[in-house]
């Protein structure tokens, strides 16, 4: 943390989530006075429309999250259709009989995980769950490198073996430590996946480690697991904030861009080297460069590997339909054809990746006064902001997200069908950063759904960027990113949502 985020912070102690017991009951309400009967029973007509209005909302938000798990159980089965053609399993020990588990009853769960795993809609394994878990939940435990495909299921993978690991004792040890890049991510990690996963861990400690997140000088964090970024975990280890001894599972996800030369490399070394010897390291991502795998590979002690063995075409989900346009001669340019679209367009929601923050407030600015519910996330926005602005952007109280690149990978919205590339993704040297446009249409197209994501050029340098990136992706020379016509009303027939 900055000096500045300190003196911001100077008043704020974090505290660690505890997740309450599952099987008390809440106490009950007082009966209300006379008084307060005769008001209630006054208000009776105001409120009969409200609670109707209450129950059917509450009756969609039901209808949606059945939807999703029906939309994520036929993905993941999807997915496992070619998964031998597609995993690559590579053991250091290769004397092991580990096989694969193709239901969760013969991983051996303890019944509290295993019930939370049911509840949270995964009947059966997926196809990185069906490899991963054995190896994840072995004893003794194995390290594993593991990659597969947006949305399916390596999220709750690691997570299901931090807690499976974790012992919940007073007053509590830190047993486990995910880090990831961005707090957006820690924080859908811990809400999305730990929280629902250990709902009958009765006083399981979880605490976020996070820019604006304190701890009292000479005392260590109170919590069983601690899910934060780089610079925050390296700060509270070098501070001893985190007694790093007790830890037994490290987790590092999107973990290509935590080892990455380019990414968070010196922290995740530094925090690496702070981990015991007997410390089982999990590293996983969608996207595995081989010299990351190379790197990734020296940092941890004789690491299983799974991986996608047959290219990188088989990292895009073929639910994502792919379109770019050429705004060089619409007039106003790719802002005015992106007004254009989102005034014919009649969608869920959308996000907008934007190459700069200046130009992310720029676009932000410009659909606001259209009128559109829009909000906008970079690294300059407040960390208080940043947290409400993804809350509301879940709840669907924004339709459309613009962002740079601190949203492209993992963050999850059921909702999202639409992605723009505004810019096409670069790296600091202009070259196709060929990861970041996986990470960025990864987010739509979740657990089944269709969606869509295009691309916006203005010129023949991106034009030759997005040639790059499909050069990179697409299967046998095969046209995968489509043209289409710099015509708003042409491309609203083109997408599906």
């Amino acid at each position: 943390m900055s000096s500045s985020e300190d003196e911001k912070a100077a008043n704020a102690e974090a505290e660690a989530v505890v997740l309450p017991p599952t099987s008390e009951s809440p106490e009950p309400e007082p009966e209300p006075t006379s008084e307060a009967k005769s008001e209630v029973d006054g208000g009776d007509e105001k409120k009969e429309g409200a609670e109707d209005s209450a129950a059917a909302k509450a009756a969609k938000a039901d209808h949606a999250a059945e939807l999703t798990k029906r939309m994520q159980k036929l993905a993941l089965e999807r997915q496992k259709e070619n998964r031998h053609d597609r995993l690559k399993v590579i053991q250091a020990d290769e004397s092991s009989h580990l096989s694969s588990a193709r239901t969760f009853q013969e991983l051996n769960l303890p019944p509290h995980l295993l019930d939370a795993v049911f509840s949270m809609g995964f009947d059966r394994p997926s196809a990185i769950q069906e490899e991963a878990l054995p190896r994840i939940l072995a004893n003794p435990p194995r390290n594993l490198i593991g990659q597969a495909q947006s949305g399916s299921g390596k999220t709750a993978a690691f997570t299901l073996g931090m807690l499976y690991r974790i012992v919940v004792d007073t007053p509590a040890t830190t047993q486990a430590l995910c880090v990831t890049p961005t707090r957006e991510l820690a924080v859908q990690i811990m809400q999305k996946s730990v929280v629902p996963m250990a709902a009958n861990m009765k006083g399981l400690k979880v605490q976020l480690a996070l820019a604006g997140e304190m701890i009292e000088r000479g005392k260590t964090v109170d919590a069983h697991l601690i899910i934060g970024t780089p610079g925050k975990v390296v700060d509270w280890l070098k501070r001893r904030t985190i007694d790093s001894k007790t830890i037994k599972v490290f987790v590092l996800d999107e973990a290509d861009n935590m080892v990455d030369e380019g990414g968070h490399r010196a922290n995740s070394i530094i925090i690496k080297k702070q981990m015991p010897k007997t410390c089982q390291s999990l590293f996983f991502s969608a996207t595995f460069p081989d010299e990351v795998v190379k790197f990734a590979s020296k940092m941890v002690t004789n690491p299983d590997k799974i991986l996608i063995e047959s290219g990188p075409e088989f990292l895009v989900l073929d639910v994502i339909k792919q379109l770019w346009i050429n705004t060089q001669e619409y007039e106003g340019g790719k802002l005015e054809f992106l007004k254009d679209i989102y005034s014919l367009l009649t969608i869920g929601q959308s996000i907008v990746f934007v190459g700069t923050k200046r130009d992310a407030d720029l676009v932000h600015k410009t659909l606001e006064e259209e009128g559109y519910s829009c909000s906008v996330l970079h690294g300059k926005v407040e960390n208080a902001d940043r947290d409400s602005t993804m809350e509301a952007f879940r709840k669907g109280e924004s339709n459309v997200l613009i962002t740079t690149n601190v949203l492209a990978r993992g963050v999850d919205v059921d909702n999202v069908c639409l992605v723009v590339n505004y810019d096409v993704p670069t790296d600091k040297d202009g070259n196709a950063d060929c990861e970041t446009y996986l990470h960025r249409i990864g987010r739509t197209g979740r657990f089944g759904r269709k969606g869509t994501a295009i691309s916006l050029v203005d010129s023949q340098a991106s034009i030759q960027v997005l040639s790059n990136i499909e050069a990179h992706f697409s299967r046998d020379g095969k046209e995968m990113i489509l043209m289409a016509p710099p015509d708003p009303e042409a491309l609203a027939d083109m997408i599906e949502i």
